[in-house]
């Protein structure tokens, strides 16, 4: 499932194909001379037919000519001659190649799907590596393998994280702001157009790397959605943290994505949905991803959601409470015992709370404000606290890292300690972030975004998530006679029914289930009944049945004609909240749930919410809370709340049918499932399973 990147990030050898002066607008010249600056941590051949001498070495004509096969090319000449140079370095033992140029087919040039073609067959048929095409490089911090053109990656530190972009242009601009704010890189690459080593094969080495701790992604489209859920289930189970910015969360940045590079930005929220099933963490923007990954890079992980804030400013106090409801965080609710200590030590007038403001005065006075913030992380009923605090911009300002490193010494509990706003940061704050054992995270909405992470990521790690059991369901059971009983043994109890061939036999059908009743036609052009008329509610009386299948079959002929006409369904009338509860199969991550309320709150607001299967009732409910509409289901307007506990049953009953019959399943949906009040459970009115072709 996963291909090595181990030549491409730990070559003991390199070539540069294209060593030239002012090829590639002086790139080779730059990768050279950081390889020069880091004391040639792997032997270097430079390869052009042009030269015979460069930078005091030795040119060769090709591949041919090396005394040596080579672990990786780096690829620095134009796009028609490197599939004929990497042919021919695959035929010398070449490992692994970092290909910079583009013209590989994006766009739809034809003539680059031509050169593509010949690397994916190098690739597959030699076992060469490729890296890119469209890329800008990769590094290997630790081992100082600078494979990018530019001196300024020499500042980059060593640490924890391990880097993916798919975006070139935005790579190293990001290393260079994050590195700024205090993140440590173990290894990065520019991944491109991802010919053969793609997201998955990189998460992977970095999973089995044990230099890296963190792996942090800007991700355009996923390829191969399997194996990168099974790479980020590996990182969960071994504590590797996951976070990423995804390009394509409109519409308009998923076509932008697609051109960019051909890769497919998929569906958003079933991106989404499975990111939460395998504890990969969706950052807000580039910006969020640096306060994040600081907040993970720190290594502690909370053991529960329930949040403590500690500041003195009413302002950013009030402001918090925004964020925090914004971010969804649960605030902690401090003990007795906790108030009373702090109550002697905060303000006169000011109310111990969470979030404590606890006045002004304490921003002078740090030792009080350590004691109790100390007293606050100790609380038995605080999972992760954030403080407010400010690095200094010169060694000049007043401060010292002893102002808050007791804390993070006085807990194992992440402690985050926040900024109002974004300010600049040098050397001696980086410094002092260091010595104090704790991020500063810059911005409120930041601080609780990351929060939120920290503390979903910890459930993600104490809940992980169910691989999908084997189909184990009979196709009898998918046929119209057996249907309503699978649906039944399932928690999803169908409306009282009955099949006819004809009006009149509808109106009988109709008397013996009892009025008011539903009329439905029952015909292979008629998938969607609504749009064509084919639904009549609310039937009082047999006459009433009689003409309404007479006029949906009328209006159905007239719109195809010589449309197959089956028969009819009658139903009993059912009065409930009208939900959509459907599962089918994404072509990258595999089934997922849509649950959502019926009519206009689905159509036209799109309040849905989404999880890849298996949903367990755990997980229904979870969906069922996520809606914007939720209230509907409750009391309203003197009706008895709806009987949410049967809906969560029954959203997790569909998905083991789903599970059970995926064989032949690509679709099932429910449309209405009608939510009756508190403890009368529910009726799938509607039931329309679509089998697999073939």
């Amino acid at each position: 499932m996963f291909r090595s990147a181990e030549s491409l990030f730990r070559p003991r050898s390199i070539a540069i194909l294209g060593a030239s002066e002012s090829g590639g607008s002086g790139w080779p010249r730059a990768i050279f001379h950081n390889l020069e600056h880091a004391g040639f941590p792997a032997k270097v051949y430079l390869i052009n037919p042009n030269r015979t001498e460069l930078w005091g070495q030795r040119v060769y004509p090709g591949f041919a000519a090396l005394p040596e096969p080579v672990d990786l090319a780096l690829t620095i000449i134009p796009a028609e001659g490197i599939p004929e140079a990497l042919t021919e370095g695959a035929a010398h033992g070449l490992k692994a190649a970092l290909v910079f140029a583009a013209r590989f087919g994006e766009g739809g040039d034809a003539d680059g799907a031509t050169r593509a073609a010949v690397l994916k067959r190098l690739a597959e048929d030699k076992g060469l590596r490729l890296c890119g095409p469209n890329c800008m490089g990769a590094l290997s911090i630790h081992e100082k393998l600078l494979l990018y053109p530019a001196p300024r990656v020499r500042a980059l530190p060593a640490g924890p994280v391990g880097v993916v972009f798919q975006s070139g242009g935005t790579f190293q601009y990001w290393l260079q702001q994050a590195a700024i704010r205090g993140l440590g890189f173990s290894y990065a690459v520019s991944s491109g157009n991802e010919l053969d080593l793609d997201i998955a094969d990189y998460v992977d080495f970095l999973v089995e790397d044990d230099k890296t701790r963190l792996i942090a992604c800007m991700v355009e489209g996923i390829r191969r959605g399997e194996a990168f859920m099974r790479a980020a289930e590996k990182a969960l189970a071994r504590g590797k943290p996951i976070i990423l910015v995804k390009i394509g969360r409109s519409e308009a940045g998923s076509r932008a994505t697609q051109s960019h590079t051909g890769a497919l930005a998929g569906d958003d929220a079933v991106f989404d949905a499975m990111c939460r099933r395998v504890g990969v963490t969706r950052c807000h923007s580039l910006d969020d991803m640096i306060e994040t990954g600081l907040a993970f890079q720190a290594g502690r992980i909370p053991d529960g959601a329930r949040v403590a804030m500690v500041g003195y400013s009413g302002g950013a106090k009030g402001l918090f409470l925004d964020y925090a409801a914004e971010a969804g965080l649960e605030l902690a609710r401090l003990a007795p015992e906790t108030l009373a200590r702090l109550r002697p030590m905060i303000d006169r007038g000011v109310k111990p709370d969470n979030p404590l403001d606890t006045g002004a005065g304490m921003a002078g006075r740090p030792q009080v404000f350590i004691d109790i913030t100390t007293i606050i992380a100790a609380d038995p009923g605080v999972d992760i606290v954030t403080m407010q605090g400010q690095l200094p911009a010169t060694a000049d300002e007043r401060g010292s890292p002893e102002d808050f490193a007791p804390v993070a010494r006085a807990t194992t509990k992440p402690v985050l300690i926040f900024g109002r706003t974004a300010q600049n940061v040098g050397e001696h704050s980086r410094a002092f972030q260091a010595a104090a054992g704790m991020p500063f995270l810059q911005g409120l909405p930041e601080t609780a975004r990351a929060l939120k992470a920290l503390i979903d990521y910890g459930a993600s790690r104490r809940h992980p998530p169910a691989p999908l059991p084997a189909p184990r369901g009979d196709r009898a059971n998918l046929e119209a006679q057996r249907l309503d009983q699978l649906f039944a043994a399932h928690a999803l109890t169908p409306p009282r029914s009955a099949r006819a061939d004809d009006a009149d036999a509808a109106a009988r059908a109709a008397a013996a289930i009892g009025f008011p009743v539903a009329v439905k036609i029952v015909s292979p052009a008629a998938s969607h009944k609504t749009e064509i008329g084919g639904v009549a509610l609310d039937l009082a009386t047999p006459e009433a049945v009689v003409a309404a299948a007479r006029a949906m079959a009328a209006r159905l002929r007239a719109a195809h004609p010589g449309a197959t006409i089956e028969g009819f369904l009658v139903q009993e009338m059912v009065q409930g909240v009208e939900m959509i509860v459907g599962v089918r199969e994404d072509p990258q991550f595999g089934p997922f749930m849509l649950v959502g309320l019926g009519g206009i709150m689905v159509e036209v607001l799109k309040d849905v919410a989404l999880h890849l299967l298996p949903v367990d009732v755990a997980a229904a409910r979870a969906m069922i809370d996520a809606l914007r509409g939720r209230a509907l289901l409750g009391a309203f307007r003197g009706r008895a709340p709806a009987d949410v506990e049967a809906a969560a049953r029954a959203i997790a009953g569909l998905s083991t049918i789903f599970l059970d019959h995926r064989d032949w399943l690509s679709d099932l949906e429910v449309n209405p499932l009608i939510v009756l009040a508190a403890g009368r459970g529910v009726r799938a009115v509607d039931i329309r399973p679509v089998r697999r072709a073939g």
